[in-house]
């Protein structure tokens, strides 16, 4: 039983991952053909602007730092000879550093030509706040949800 709690959490896993991937993807896709003072306008100015080999590169960058919390264990234990002692395991705490960093390409018209992002918490924690991220000139969540709205009032 064990065995299928675990393949079914790793399941779960490997779902959000590819979701968290697919989202983002299509959040930062949706800039693609669009002016660099469009993203600035709906997502601040970015945090470092690099020019790597003729391209313009931009980058937006999240950093959190998250405590992690300690957990304590203590059995009750009795050795051969009869003694009884408290047998006592602290595992977890200390801080963590997360970071998603959204990276995106601007050709000489300054506009978007490419993207991509790095980090420990992207696209995984973006599973859910992919959409913020998203050109709202071209939301493809948007657009379906007109679509299938449409389509109701049809029938």
């Amino acid at each position: 039983m064990k065995k299928i709690i675990l393949l079914f959490i790793c399941f779960i896993f490997a779902v959000k991952v590819w979701a968290g991937e697919a989202y983002m993807d299509k959040a930062l896709g949706s800039w693609v053909g669009y002016p660099l003072e469009s993203v600035i306008k709906y997502w601040g100015y970015p945090d470092n602007q690099q020019t790597i080999a003729g391209k313009n590169i931009y980058i937006w960058e999240e950093r959190s730092e998250y405590q992690g919390d300690t957990y304590e264990r203590s059995t009750v234990k009795t050795d051969k000879k009869g003694r009884t002692y408290v047998d006592t395991r602290t595992s977890g705490g200390g801080t963590y550093e997360m970071l998603c960093r959204k990276i995106l390409e601007v050709n000489s018209d300054n506009i978007v030509s490419g993207y991509s992002y790095k980090g420990n918490i992207c696209p995984n924690a973006y599973f859910l706040k992919a959409k913020k991220l998203v050109n709202p000139e071209n939301n493809e969540w948007e657009k379906r949800k007109l679509e299938k709205q449409a389509q109701k009032g049809r029938y």
